[in-house]
């Protein structure tokens, strides 16, 4: 009897094996076939975005006439919607009914920002200035919102800093010196002079917290002009 299986028995084994799992495997085969053909197809695709978005986004940028701008604006927003070109845009336009005095426009154009960011970083960075929008608006119930929405590490500091000169500018000290405080300790390491100013102007004395009469502005005011004054004395002191 032969050692080995003759080619004709092998050919009827094959058969049978295929009966059994061939259909499988052309399937399996397909999906990894289309797979692969669909990212390449999706990340040319994404890449011809890209550019293409640069290039209005430049355009835009360029634009000196309003009229120009405000197309230019428009068709990113459409064209270009949920990307970080849309994003860039609003904000530009935030800051420029900001400057004109419209606070309503631009608390508009950064509700925009949000909604179009691609990635929480831009949406986190939208939150933080429209929060400061929105207490130039008096709305400060809506601006500690928008800050309490803020999670990026990265902004986390500026977003507690700007919630404890909003309470303290609404007479809450207590808790702007716990969100002072907190701001301090999401520095990452990081030294913060005029943040330290505020905790520790806030700060109870003999476990009672005081009620400040100056206006929030005022207030930063002092604290930049007693950093100066250090600094002014360390420098003499250094000499």
């Amino acid at each position: 009897m032969s050692e080995y299986i003759s080619d004709e028995e092998q050919m009827n084994r094959f058969k049978e094996w295929w009966s059994e799992y061939g259909s499988s495997l052309l399937i399996a085969v397909g999906i990894s076939v289309a797979a692969i053909v669909g990212w390449n197809v999706y990340s040319d695709q994404r890449q011809k975005t890209i550019e293409a978005g640069t290039a209005v986004y430049a355009e835009y940028v360029d634009a000196s006439e309003a009229a120009e701008k405000q197309a230019l604006a428009q068709r990113i927003k459409t064209e270009f919607s949920g990307s970080s070109f849309a994003v860039l845009v609003a904000f530009a336009e935030a800051k420029e009914a900001a400057d004109a005095g419209d606070l309503t426009a631009a608390a508009s154009a950064l509700q925009q920002a949000h909604e179009a960011a691609p990635d929480a970083l831009l949406a986190d960075m939208a939150s933080l200035r429209l929060a400061k929008i929105q207490y130039a608006l008096g709305e400060a119930d809506a601006a500690l919102q928008s800050l309490q929405s803020i999670r990026n590490e990265g902004y986390q500091a500026w977003a507690l800093e700007l919630t404890g000169d909003i309470y303290l500018a609404e007479g809450n000290t207590e808790q702007a010196y716990a969100a002072y405080t907190s701001a301090l300790e999401n520095l990452g390491g990081q030294t913060r002079p005029l943040l330290e100013i505020k905790r520790d102007n806030a700060a109870p004395a003999d476990g009672q917290f005081s009620v400040f009469a100056q206006p929030l502005e005022q207030a930063l005011n002092d604290a930049r002009k007693t950093l100066a004054a250090d600094e002014a004395s360390d420098s003499t002191s250094d000499d």
